[in-house]
This record gives C-alpha cells, structure tokens and sequence, in this order.
C-alpha cells in the first residue's frame, strides 16, 4: 500500500511539472507524465494497487488538462493493462523493449484521445499535428527507462525498510 501511495504523489507531483513546463515551452517536447507513471505502476506494483493508482493519475491527469473527466483515466488503465500484458511476454525493466513499448502506447494513447475527442466533443485533428505527436512519443518513449528505474529503485527501498521493521532483535536477554 505504501508503495501504491508513493508513486501516485510521485505521478501526480510529475503532472504539476509537466503543466507548469507546458507554459513555457512547446507540449512536444515535454514526455507524458501520467503516462510514464501508468507504465512503471504496471511494472513495479501488484495488479489491483497498479489499477487504482492508474486511475488516480488519469483522473488527474483529466482535471489539470480539460479533457472529458475519465477520459484519460480510462487510458490510464488500458495502458496498466497493457504493460502488465507485454511485461508477463517481454522483459520490460530497462533497455529497447521499454523504450519502444512507451513509444507506441504513446502513440496509441493519442490516437484514442483524439477519436475520443472527435466522437464526444466533435474537435478535429490538422494533419499538421502529426509530427508534434511523433516528437511527444519519442520523448516519452526515452524517459521511460528513468521513471522505470527510479520507480523500482524506490519500491526496493520501501520493500528495505519494511524488511528492516519486521526483524527486530531481542536485546533484553542477559549477556553470556
């Protein structure tokens, strides 16, 4: 549970970053926050607290960026799904296959996001938008093995501790 509780502050702290940044430079160049933490929940936290935590961080994911509330929620959790799938087939922890994993569930994500927003909302997408979404996907899909890493770096250290807490000694006995 305290993992889960971690790394959502953790993505939800990544989502501030990533709009405050948004105002001063362009969108394509900043990697998908939410996204990024959706996949290491899928690859470091059990099913049901890696569904809850995704989530979480697609609702506020919704909330910081105006899209229909649930929207990204409910992408947040196909993706969990996802990395969960492709994790049990692949090894996704570092290297190429999280790189490239990222970078086609980045590209997937937008495209539903677009359909979704097309089907509900009626907005159209300029084929111009294309290479934004390309350069958004790579950027994201790089960053994947440093959430990763730091993801599983902080679960080790959470498992560390607990272990630690649960072996006590008993030091009341009299010396020999």
């Amino acid at each position: 549970m305290r993992k889960a509780i971690v790394l959502l502050l953790l993505g939800l702290l990544a989502l501030v970053i990533e709009g405050a940044l948004a105002t001063g430079m362009s969108v394509r160049f900043i990697p998908q926050a939410s996204l990024l933490a959706a996949v290491a929940a899928g690859l470091v936290l059990r099913p049901g607290e890696g569904l809850v935590v995704a989530a979480l961080l697609g609702l506020g994911a919704d909330a910081l960026s105006g899209t229909l509330l649930g929207q990204q929620a409910m992408l947040r959790i196909l993706e969990v799904v996802a990395t969960r799938g492709i994790a049990a087939q692949l090894d996704l922890r570092n290297g190429f296959p999280l790189v490239f994993f990222v970078f086609a569930i980045a590209l997937v994500d937008a495209a539903l996001l677009v359909t979704g927003s097309w089907f509900f909302l009626g907005l159209s997408f300029h084929g111009s938008e294309v290479g934004g979404v390309l350069v958004r996907a790579v950027v994201t899909g790089l960053c994947a093995p440093a959430v990763s890493s730091l993801a599983q770096g902080l679960v080790e250290r959470l498992d560390e501790s607990q272990a630690r807490r649960e072996m006590r000694l008993e030091t009341g006995r009299p010396a020999l």
